[in-house]
């Protein structure tokens, strides 16, 4: 369940912080600058694109900071141990569906 990191590996604290500041900047930058940054989204043409670049830099940027924060933790998602593979006569076999009868449709 959670990772031992006093053996095998350390805490990424240094990256915690660096993305968690970064995060708590583009935050800051998004919610002082409403005015100036709707005008820019909203004026159209080849401008559409920045609030998707923007949604994918906050969505990076947080993503990131919130996986260093449960790693620091020591909160990591469980590894599957058994993947469960198809043998080759699972694979092969065929069901058997009943055929659609022909129909006659005449048409007056």
């Amino acid at each position: 369940m959670a990772a031992d990191y006093s053996k095998s590996k350390r805490k990424p604290v240094g990256k915690m912080v660096l993305f968690g500041i970064c995060s708590a900047i583009i935050y800051v930058a998004l919610l002082s600058y409403q005015g100036f940054i709707t005008a820019y989204f909203t004026r159209g043409a080849l401008y559409a694109i920045l609030p998707i670049a923007g949604a994918f830099a906050i969505s990076y940027l947080h993503g990131h900071f919130t996986g260093y924060f449960w790693s620091v933790l020591g909160i990591e998602a469980r590894k599957s141990a058994v993947v469960r593979q198809k043998t080759e006569a699972e694979r092969t076999e065929r069901i058997e569906r009943p055929q659609p009868q022909p129909r006659v449709r005449a048409g007056l």
